[in-house]
């Protein structure tokens, strides 16, 4: 379920931003942590929406990754960071 959390100040966002990519990074598998570019990968969202995406490259840190993604809501695709936990199973092109 998506969450919003409110902030007063920068210190404050980079903070529960921090917290919780800690949390996410202590639900990696190992498998995960090898997950490499031109691997491709599919997720699930909790509604139900698939999400397909193609590892670009290595993000700006250890469990991120660079990635093109496409769904039934962004069939053109869209690029970004994605964490690796985040990405349910690997798939063939």
């Amino acid at each position: 379920m998506l969450q919003a959390e409110t902030c007063d100040s920068i210190v404050a966002v980079l903070r529960v931003q921090e917290l919780a990519e800690k949390a996410a990074d202590q639900r990696v598998q190992e498998w995960q942590e090898q997950i490499k570019e031109g691997n491709h990968f599919k997720r699930i969202t909790p509604d139900g929406l698939e999400i397909f995406g193609e590892v670009l490259g290595p993000g700006l840190s250890r469990n991120w990754r660079r990635c093109r993604c496409y769904s039934m809501s962004c069939p053109e695709g869209e690029t970004g960071s994605v964490h690796v936990s985040q990405m349910d199973i690997l798939i063939d092109k």
